[in-house]
């Protein structure tokens, strides 16, 4: 059987999330697909909408076959390590197959080079010292604006997401 991957908040789960997932059972039909999602806390310690329990059931109700439970400590930090604990997860199951993800720009080489280039210890030190510099506080939505505005603004296909902010 082939095992697709998703790494989620489901805060709350929306057509969003249905969308990538009637994506998932179009493009492998027959395949089981397995949710990790945070639980009742999510990205940078907010406390979710709605209980883990809940979210689950509504992401199974949507059509996931399994959800997995991301550990607090890496659904409570940065994207990158909510990303890394979840790879790390499903990797660790041993019957994860792909990984899915949804994404405003279609162009997975821009997509990995944004993402190599935000991975950069250099880059985040940069990133740190511009948001002390300005006395941004780090909450999640000032962080990810602030990152946008120094990385994708030049993007073609993140331009016209970030003019939107």
């Amino acid at each position: 059987m082939y095992v697709v991957g998703v790494i989620a908040e489901y805060n709350p789960f929306h057509n969003g999330h249905a969308y990538q997932i009637d994506c998932i059972r179009k493009q492998y039909p027959g395949a089981a697909i397995v949710a990790c999602m945070s639980g009742s806390f999510t990205q940078r310690g907010e406390a979710a909408i709605l209980d883990k329990w809940h979210r689950a059931e509504l992401a199974i109700a949507g059509g996931v076959d399994l959800v997995i439970e991301l550990p607090f400590a890496f659904a409570c930090r940065s994207a990158q390590d909510f990303a890394r604990g979840g790879v790390s997860l499903l990797a660790a199951l041993g019957c994860v197959d792909a990984l899915a993800f949804g994404a405003e720009c279609r162009d997975i080489k821009l997509l990995k080079r944004i993402a190599d280039t935000i991975d950069r210890p250099s880059t985040q030190r940069k990133l740190a010292r511009k948001i002390n510099d300005r006395h941004i506080l780090c909450s999640s939505t000032q962080y990810r604006s602030h990152r946008a505005v120094q990385y994708h603004r030049k993007s073609p296909c993140c331009a016209e997401q970030h003019s939107r902010h």
